[in-house]
């Protein structure tokens, strides 16, 4: 996993670049970056010093007197896989003919001109923060994932949670956050200020976030997840959030699948935040929503109700059910909402009651609707 030119492009200190040639390269993945005002020759490749995924700064002045080894140049970053040239001048464009560009357009190859204001050593060092945390994040991604999914013991689980910060505290909790960044220097000002964070982690993996907080006792611990939360809103637009419970660091594989977990409810259930419940039917319906069962029990609940309702009438009370649900049972507030009798309500209710031979078993009954109707929008059916 490597940082793109077309990310660091982002970067306000490229909002007066231009790309001049080779737009359709820009995704290409950067692993270092360097300067390249010399001449080219056969020896910097053979010495490894140009290799794939660079990405060089150059003035053009090597070419002030000899402007056709540019064409040698430019061959040679193309052959080498090179990511991309940033050319800092205004007074050397001369020396990229209409010929070269069309030839880096060919070969993906971006050329990207930056203000001649900017120094070499502030593209450099911005370009670095880039790819560190880049590769920092795709590190810690492994060693996550690991910790989840891995066949390791308990023991081993704690190695791995130390090698990313060997400083973390007794007890620990998860948060786990989808939703894009304010903008790509919130992005790097988030992952510098965690690192400042001594008994934190932070790891970011595509478009999702993992925070790992701990502390020596948990109302410590609750009140940092308080304040990470605001902190995180500052950094990322319209934030999803799962939180796990609160656990001994031995159990951060615990932590993670309960933070993971409680993420996917909020998304489903369109919430801001979502804390995990050990009690919550609607996540332990979320570890059986893709299998045939969830789908034929959802589809019997459906057919059940229309062999005793009309074509016209089902939709209805199919509707009825999810408000009866909302509204835990409660008619009056059912009948409220969907601004009909009472005596309407307890009607349709009656009716499914029925249709699922549970006159006589009120507790299957509220146990199946309030299934059936969680299910549907886990499922993504239609009423």
């Amino acid at each position: 996993m490597f940082v793109s030119l077309k990310e660091i492009l982002k970067n306000a200190m490229f909002d007066e670049s231009k790309v001049l040639a080779g737009s359709r390269g820009l995704n290409k993945k950067i692993k270092r970056i360097s300067v390249f005002d010399c001449p080219c020759n056969k020896n910097l490749v053979d010495r490894d010093i140009i290799a794939e995924g660079d990405v060089f700064i150059t003035c053009l002045d090597q070419f002030k007197y000899e402007t056709e080894n540019i064409y040698e140049y430019l061959d040679t970053l193309i052959k080498t896989e090179c990511s991309g040239l940033f050319v800092v001048t205004d007074d050397m464009l001369y020396v990229l003919s209409d010929d070269i560009l069309q030839s880096c357009d060919q070969n993906n190859f971006p050329i990207v001109l930056i203000p001649e204001d900017i120094p070499y050593a502030a593209i450099i060092d911005t370009v670095n923060k880039y790819i560190s945390i880049d590769n920092l994040n795709a590190i810690n991604t492994l060693k996550i994932e690991k910790i989840m999914y891995g066949n390791v013991l308990a023991s081993e689980k704690m190695e791995i949670l130390y090698s990313i910060n060997p400083n973390m505290k007794k007890f620990l909790r998860v948060i786990e956050v989808e939703g894009d960044f304010n903008s790509d220097i919130a992005q790097v000002e988030l992952h510098f200020y965690y690192l400042k964070q001594k008994n934190d982690i932070y790891v970011r993996s595509n478009n999702q976030q993992i925070f790992i907080l701990s502390d020596e006792d948990e109302k410590s611990l609750r009140r940092r997840s308080d304040v990470a939360s605001i902190r995180i809103k500052e950094f990322v637009s319209k934030p999803v959030m799962g939180y796990s419970r609160i656990y001994n660091r031995k159990d951060i594989g615990k932590a993670l699948e309960e933070a993971k977990r409680a993420l996917e409810t909020a998304k489903t259930m369109n919430m801001s935040s979502q804390n995990y419940d050990p009690l919550s039917v609607l996540q332990l319906l979320l570890t059986v929503k893709d299998t045939q069962e969830a789908h034929d029990f959802y589809r019997a609940y459906v057919d059940a109700i229309r062999q005793k309702a009309s074509v016209e009438n089902l939709k209805e009370i199919l509707m009825t059910m999810e408000s009866y649900v909302a509204h835990s049972g409660n008619f009056q507030a059912a009948a409220r909402e969907m601004n009909q009798h009472e005596n309407t309500i307890r009607y349709r209710v009656n009716k499914v009651k029925s249709a699922l031979g549970m006159e006589n078993d009120n507790v299957k009954f509220h146990e199946t609707v309030a299934v059936a109707v969680k299910l549907r929008t886990l499922i993504n059916e239609k009423l």
